[in-house]
This record gives C-alpha cells, sequence and structure tokens, in this order.
C-alpha cells in the first residue's frame, strides 16, 4: 500500500509517521543529522497494521554548514570507496527503514503553549551600543528585572544628562520605556521592554521540570517529618542544609511508597473511577445532543 497525500500517517512501533512531516535521520543511519520530509510511505502488501515494515521515501535537506557537509561526504566517500560529494547522494529521493528516522513534531501545533517573558534592552551613548536579553518564566519575576534596569539607568546612566538637552524625546507604557535625542536615536537612545513570547514546551522539558518539581515536593515533606526528630534537632544549621541536598530523599520515599500495597490500590481504584466518570460524563452529553 502506497501513503503518498499529505497528511497521511502510518504506525510502527507505536511511532506515527506522517506523509509530509518534518523527520530527522538519527544514528542508525549514515544519512544521521540531516533535516527531510516524508514523501511517501509504503509497504509490502494491502494489510494496515503494526507488523506492517515500511519503506519511508524521504527528501533530506543539504547540511548547511561546511564542517557538516564534509563530514557526509567523508562518511559516503568510505562507504562506496570512491570521492563523494553531497550533490552526488541524491537526497532528493532516498529510501530509510523506519528506525532510522526520528519524527519531528511542530513545536507550536503539538506541544502545550507556556510564555516566556523576556525583558529586552538595547542602547546607544555618543556611538557605543549594546543590547541584551534577560527570560524569566514569570511575569513578576520579569517586573523586577525591569525595574532594577531602569532604575539603574536614571541613577547612573545618560537619562538624566540627556533631559538637559532640548531634542530629548521620551516615551513609556506600563512595560516599556524608551527616551533618545531626536535626529541622533543611532547614536543617542535607551530602549527598555518586556516581551510576551509563546514557549511550546517539549515532553523532555515538561518531564524535567516535573522531576525538579516533585523533587523539591519532597525535600519539602522530608522537612516537615524530619525537623520534629531528636536526631534532626541535633543537627548544627549546616548539616541541616547539607541533609536537605541529600539525593537519596526522594529514591528512600519511593522505596516505602512501593512497599505500600495500599497506596497504589488507591491511586488506580481513583484512576478507573475517573475514567468511569468522564466517559459517562461524555456519554450523557451526546445523548443530549
Amino acid at each position: 500500500m502506497i501513503y503518498k497525500k499529505p497528511g497521511e500517517k502510518f504506525s510502527y512501533e507505536n511511532i506515527t509517521y506522517t506523509v509530509g512531516s518534518r523527520v530527522l535521520a538519527n544514528e542508525a543511519s549514515e544519512y544521521s543529522g540531516l533535516f527531510g520530509r516524508i514523501l511517501e510511505i509504503r509497504t509490502d502488501d494491502d494489510r494496515e497494521t503494526e507488523n506492517d515494515t515500511p519503506d519511508i521515501y524521504c527528501k533530506f535537506d543539504p547540511p548547511c554548514l561546511s564542517a557538516a557537509r564534509r563530514a557526509l561526504e567523508q562518511t559516503f566517500s568510505e562507504l562506496y570507496g570512491a570521492p563523494k560529494r553531497v550533490e552526488d547522494l541524491g537526497l532528493e529521493l532516498v529510501i530509510m527503514a523506519p528506525e532510522m528516522l526520528t519524527p519531528l513534531a511542530v513545536p507550536e501545533q503539538a506541544y502545550p503553549q507556556g510564555t516566556l517573558y523576556v525583558v529586552v534592552s538595547h542602547w546607544a551613548t555618543d556611538g557605543e551600543f549594546g543590547s541584551y536579553e534577560a527570560p524569566f518564566t514569570n511575569l513578576m519575576d520579569a517586573q523586577r528585572q525591569f525595574h532594577d534596569d531602569l532604575k539603574n539607568e536614571l541613577e547612573s546612566g545618560c537619562i538624566e544628562k540627556w533631559r538637559e538637552k532640548s531634542q530629548f524625546a521620551e516615551e513609556e507604557t506600563a512595560e516599556s520605556y524608551e527616551c533618545y535625542l531626536d535626529g541622533e536615536y543611532c547614536e543617542n537612545h535607551f530602549y527598555l521592554s518586556i516581551e510576551k513570547r509563546p514557549l511550546p514546551l517539549a515532553p523532555e522539558f515538561i518531564r524535567t521540570v516535573a522531576a525538579a518539581y516533585e523533587d523539591e515536593c519532597a525535600r519539602e515533606d522530608f522537612l516537615d517529618k524530619a525537623q520534629a526528630l531528636p536526631e534532626y534537632l541535633a543537627l548544627t544549621e549546616d548539616q541541616k542544609k547539607q541533609l536537605l541536598h541529600n539525593a537519596d530523599i526522594k529514591g528512600r520515599i519511593s522505596h516505602y511508597l512501593d512497599l505500600c500495597d495500599t497506596y497504589w490500590e488507591c491511586y488506580w481504584d481513583a484512576v478507573s473511577k475517573a475514567a468511569q466518570d468522564i466517559l459517562q460524563d461524555d456519554q450523557q452529553a451526546s445523548s443530549q445532543k
């Protein structure tokens, strides 16, 4: 069977490959590191099961960096025993096995979206210039940084000196400030703002943040119980701080949870009941339409 319409999907070993989607050639292939797109997916017969091993026809982009081009040419020159250039490799049509490809998500479509608050500044003083960006995941943190940076500039920068000149101009909003000398913007200006930017949250990032959060919760719960024990009260302040950095806290808690059958029975019972409730609610909602 041939899948060639954009958006058609084929699943193999719990991974979905989509015609038209972006892919990365992984370490299992000589094309490792190349980005490309799936053109077609072909199977041996008309069966549409997870056991079909497809041939995936791809078009790869040539490497943009010269070092990557040389590495690819070296790989294929050694493979064929003759000099090969990128242009000789036929990257417009390459047949790949599924395990050689890593499907790539479209972050703004596939990932949950967060917000990044970025304090952005650029300035120029008598022709000297600079810029910086400071990202935050919390608006109040960005507002504090904005306040501190603007306060510092007002107290020790050039703004007060510029105010004495007739061409001084100033504009501000709740989350931005800009001033400059009219007619000399490129030589003398200061700009500061908070920009809100979408932040696609990749699964790996979410897992990292979740693990950090679980570790912090475990330390807080550990401290809540430990500080009532005489052994904890006998520690010095430095020893108490060191104790909370013990890497075994979360693992030790998990160990005792594993020994507690009641905990997991309650958990899975709750999951089952929640599934039943939600499914019943959806069924009732559908029947009322």
